[in-house]
């Protein structure tokens, strides 16, 4: 089993020791960053279709955000015993099950879209039912990709890894636009395909995903307990690791305005003559730039610093966000909000980085799920709670709110000492 490394110590352990073959040529590696890809691609595709759906067929954007609120509640839920689970049960098994759950569930919507009869509950299902797997899905790929590469080679994969989501942001939206203009049904049909494609990547997998075994004489055995009193090891971790708290709280706030600013930005280019394809557009600009920022990540963080990155993008946030709130044309929407997706795809690869390094092997799925549940924990909220207010104010009000909010936490980021050791390189 894995050294067990106490807060802000490097893990040490198989995948450390293995035989340092390039990411490139890593087979298990490729395969899952392939099946990702295509199953990422129909989710961008679908993210933007349900959203148009539910504002053709009810005309509200409070209801337009019900459904991805559905699916970060399902998720936030679960994933602290699903944390547990991915650190203890076979972790292919899990991203198998996971996945074609998905697929039948997102298959259900074809229908719907192609007899016409979208019923907001049943979309808000599905959407809580993707949550739920997904809870238990990420657990057990970032355990996953952990074991599968090399910790030296952490920084490198993840840049690869949101590099691979950038892409996917970029291709998606315009051609689940074009395709909803086409038929309703269409980005649906595709994101149900995906998922099969993604659960048959995790089958051809061959590498062990699972923590290291303990010695048959059981000197490294770590003492098991219910899952239901192990829920909480993860949380207690994070919390008692100073960098991964920072992490965890500025994540929660800056992922929830950023769940609120994605709709508020799509009702306010409608409102701007905007078509479903110029929106899918607008995002794939955005992508873009994050495209370019995940694939410089690692020189930029050796030139720049992990922490001055995080500094400066916290302070970009807010001063887009009020540009976005006074821009005239959509286009100019869509590239300032590639600025701060530009700075931030560094940001993540970063802490992320980071975060995997100092977490034991055999907390990876229970550390990573906590650290997701202080993600996600306000994104729930956040996209109804903009619709409203955006029914209420308009569009560029519900943006400069969320300009005060984004500005706020620069100001904590901007005086907490526990990013210092992102770029201590004792830790």
């Amino acid at each position: 089993m894995a050294t067990a490394a106490g807060p802000g110590q490097p893990v040490t352990g198989p995948a450390v020791a293995a035989e340092q073959v390039p990411l490139r040529r890593n087979r298990d590696f490729n395969l899952l960053w392939g099946g990702q890809a295509v199953s990422l691609l129909g989710t961008q595709m679908s993210v933007i279709a349900y959203p148009l759906l539910i504002l053709t067929v009810t005309g509200s954007a409070a209801q337009a955000g019900i459904v991805s609120g559905a699916t970060l509640i399902g998720t936030v839920a679960l994933l602290l015993p699903a944390g547990v689970v991915a650190d203890r049960y076979p972790r292919k098994r899990i991203l198998m099950i996971t996945s074609l759950a998905q697929m039948i569930a997102v298959a259900t919507v074809v229908p719907a879209g192609l007899t016409h009869r979208v019923y907001l509950a049943h979309l808000a299902a599905v959407g809580l039912t993707q949550g739920v797997a997904s809870a238990f899905y990420i657990g057990a790929s970032r355990g996953a990709v952990r074991r599968i590469v090399p910790a030296i080679q952490l920084p490198h994969a993840l840049s690869r890894l949101f590099a691979r989501d950038q892409a996917a942001a970029l291709l998606g939206p315009p051609i689940g636009g074009a395709l909803f203009g086409v038929a309703q049904f269409l980005p649906f049909a595709c994101d149900s395909a995906s998922f099969g494609a993604v659960a048959t990547a995790a089958a051809m997998l061959r590498g062990p995903l699972d923590p290291a075994a303990e010695a048959a004489d059981g000197s490294n055995a770590v003492p098991r307990v219910p899952i239901r009193r192990a829920v909480t090891n993860g949380m207690r971790y994070l919390i008692g690791q100073p960098f991964l708290r920072t992490v965890a709280i500025w994540s929660a706030a800056v992922n929830a305005v950023a769940a609120a600013m994605l709709l508020m930005v799509i009702v306010l280019a409608r409102s701007r003559g905007a078509t479903p394809l110029v929106i899918g557009g607008m995002f794939s600009v955005n992508a873009a730039c994050g495209l370019a920022g995940a694939l410089t990540a690692p020189r930029l963080i050796n030139l720049v610093g992990g922490r001055r990155m995080a500094l400066t993008t916290s302070w970009l946030l807010p001063a887009c966000a009020v540009g976005i709130a006074f821009a005239p044309w959509v286009w100019l929407i869509a590239s300032l909000g590639a600025v701060t997706t530009f700075t931030v795809m560094p940001v993540n690869v970063s802490f992320q980085a980071r975060a995997t390094q100092i977490t034991p092997d055999e907390m990876q799925g229970q550390v990573g799920n906590a650290q997701q549940l202080f993600g996600t924990s306000l994104m729930w909220l956040a996209p109804p709670s903009a619709g409203a207010l955006t029914d209420v104010i308009g569009p560029a009000g519900a943006i400069l709110a969320a300009a005060g909010l984004y500005a706020i936490t620069a100001v904590w980021l901007q005086f907490n000492a526990g990013l210092r050791q992102l770029d201590d390189r004792r830790a």
